[in-house]
């Protein structure tokens, strides 16, 4: 869809990190991440291996396992020195496997995607006006200074004129589109020009674009008829001249795994 491609102005709100918000909560984050590494290692965990995968000094991953201890987040075993999350955690990660599944089909499709590709890919989900990355694979391969290698967790780029935004946006009535626009004071006439790429980008299924730069080329594919309790949407980045000249292929490697998520999601 090049002569539809996502057009990215410069004036819009800026690129946010999770880092930028002054009112976050450090520790809560950190915590947080302490959960997510159990869930990937699956087995228990000593301080200092906490400290190195997360890159906190020990004094600091010391004192938040034994907060996280304290509160039955955490159990401890003085034998070994190790660290497993307690059986509070249960009906929360009993919950998450009802939301999400237990096969880590979300998690599958961007390995997959991004195995096939060799560029970055990220899922993303709405968040006010801006889409947030909640997870993501690849960033170790922007070793070429492009605006791809600071890709994270809790990045958030404008839902307006970004790739993933109107991805999603291609999702939404017309009448919600234009109550969402309306909060983003986007102008009337912009507004017809948008609605009109938002039909293409559903007839093709996926919507692509630069970045405002013009050095990276990023293509998005909504994850629509899915049975997630969020939206999500499937997006991949990487420099201009590599994806822009397979934009057909990489689409097609994209929706195709989104449509293998969707026959995993319906009933038997």
């Amino acid at each position: 869809m090049s002569e539809q491609s996502v057009d990215h102005d410069q004036t819009t709100s800026p690129v946010l990190r999770a880092g930028d918000r002054r009112s976050l909560s450090r520790s809560a984050t950190r915590a947080l991440d302490v959960l997510e590494y159990f869930g990937q290692v699956r087995r228990p965990l000593r301080a200092i291996e906490i400290a190195r995968t997360l890159s906190l000094h020990p004094s600091t991953v010391n004192q938040l396992l034994k907060t996280m201890v304290e509160s039955a987040h955490l159990t401890f075993d003085a034998g070994p020195k190790t660290y497993l999350p307690s059986p509070r955690l249960t009906r929360f990660s009993s919950w998450m496997v009802d939301v999400y599944g237990s096969d880590e089909r979300l998690r599958g499709m961007i390995a997959n995607v991004h195995d096939h590709s060799h560029e970055i890919v990220t899922l993303t989900t709405p968040n006010d006006a801006f889409m947030q990355v909640i997870d993501l694979a690849g960033v170790d391969f922007a070793k070429d200074g492009t605006e791809s290698a600071g890709a994270e967790r809790g990045l958030r780029v404008p839902m307006f004129r970004s790739v993933v935004g109107a991805a999603y946006l291609s999702t939404l009535p017309a009448a919600e589109v234009r109550r969402l626009a309306d909060r983003a004071r986007i102008a009337e006439a912009e507004q017809a020009e948008l609605l009109q790429l938002l039909k293409q980008i559903r007839a093709d299924g996926y919507a692509d674009g630069p970045s405002a730069s013009g050095s990276m080329w990023s293509i998005a594919v909504p994850l629509a008829g899915i049975s997630f309790s969020v939206p999500l949407v499937l997006g991949l980045s990487g420099s201009t001249e590599r994806v822009r000249a397979k934009v057909g292929a990489l689409s097609a490697l994209m929706m195709a795994g989104a449509a293998r998520l969707a026959r995993k999601d319906s009933p038997d």
